[in-house]
């Protein structure tokens, strides 16, 4: 065989090869959905809790992702009515055995409400008055209705819960309990003994955003700077420059904590965030493995994806007015099977092409 046509083979040979990636190459959108249907439960759930089915439900929503089309006509992913009938259900077992939890029941009205579900009146009325046995005379709510204490995170629960329900609650009164949680360091504690945190913290400028003004903080400009505080602005620290660090002594910045951050000071004052360094923080933390997106252990050793991981990162994405960014072509799921048979059928095929050549030419 010539000298030319052996090269031309081996040309063809590596031009393939190093298009199958390509031609395999899916958006970061693409390998988001597919993490979070692959924490798909049948028409029950998503994941392991409440939470991960209304962060996973509310992606899916997103997209429309309902139904896909597939080879032979469109694919459900999920039927909506028996989605709705199972956390119905799980709604009445709850309330018929008595195991109620403030957080529970948010998670999955929340998940109902992505869904477009109507509830029966009998169990609304049941949420209501289990709602309202949490209220507590300090104008906050608690947990549960065998407690006492109110807190920052069930507050905010009951808050959307009524709110679904499209009933008000006493906003002076919630308003006043709120700020009486403000520290000297500008945040907001889980109640007024409590040291401040950016959960909590970010949730009372939510609720005085909801309920009343901003400019009604005790201190707005301290409130801003405790969570700029936390950001991450030497460019020379590749692995967290761009997010937020949970606490002032960390090391490492977090999905939560960069979530709790950005969504509080989109809020206060937006023109305070660093955009850019932010994005490019974010899109770096999408698991080349499973397609979704993960902190980085040790600050640098990429983990596992998880679902609220992922949620976060596509709900920072949407404050920025940046989901499109999930629209980039990437290839970035490690080498797999089809992959390894697609090479191995390009490769056969060449072998074979050039074996066919070398006997016509012998005889």
């Amino acid at each position: 065989m010539k000298t030319r046509n052996i090269a031309l083979l081996s040309i063809m040979i590596l031009f393939l090869v190093f298009l199958t990636p390509t031609a395999l190459a899916k958006t970061r959108q693409s390998y988001l959905t597919d993490f979070i249907f692959s924490n798909q439960v049948g028409n029950e759930r998503f994941g392991s809790s409440y939470q991960d089915t209304a962060y996973s439900l509310e992606i899916i929503d997103y997209y429309n992702l309902y139904q896909i089309p597939g080879l032979f006509g469109a694919e459900i992913k999920i039927d909506k009515s028996d989605f709705q009938d199972n956390l119905e259900s799980t709604l009445d077992s709850m309330f018929s055995q008595g195991e109620i939890k403030l957080f529970e029941l948010y998670y999955i009205l929340k998940s109902l409400e992505v869904l477009d579900s109507t509830l029966d009146s009998t169990l609304e009325t049941k949420i209501s008055t289990y709602v309202n046995q949490t209220a507590q005379a300090d104008g906050g709510y608690s947990s549960d209705n065998s407690t006492s204490n109110s807190d920052m995170v069930s507050t905010y629960f009951a808050y959307e819960i009524k709110s679904y329900l499209n009933e008000e609650i006493n906003s002076s009164l919630t308003q006043n309990w709120i700020l009486s949680c403000n520290n000297s360091d500008g945040g907001y504690g889980g109640n007024n003994t409590l040291d401040s945190s950016q959960l909590t913290t970010y949730l009372a400028v939510y609720l005085i955003n909801q309920i009343a003004d901003l400019a009604d903080l005790e201190n707005r400009s301290a409130t801003l700077n405790y969570f700029k505080s936390f950001y991450v602005s030497d460019s020379d620290d590749l692995y967290n420059y761009g997010g937020y660090l949970p606490g002032i002594l960390s090391e490492i910045t977090l999905f939560s904590s960069t979530f709790y951050c950005v969504s509080a000071i989109h809020l206060l004052d937006n023109t305070q965030l660093s955009k850019t360094a932010t994005l490019n923080w974010i899109l770096s933390r999408q698991n080349f493995e499973d397609g979704g997106f993960s902190n980085l252990y040790g600050g640098t050793v990429q983990g596992l994806s998880s679902i609220s991981a992922s949620y976060y990162a596509f709900k920072l994405l949407l404050n920025f007015n940046s989901v499109g960014l999930l629209n980039e072509d990437i290839f970035m799921v490690e080498f797999n099977f089809i992959i390894l048979i697609i090479l191995l059928v390009v490769i056969a095929f060449i072998i074979g092409l050039i074996y066919f050549i070398w006997r016509k030419r012998k005889i």
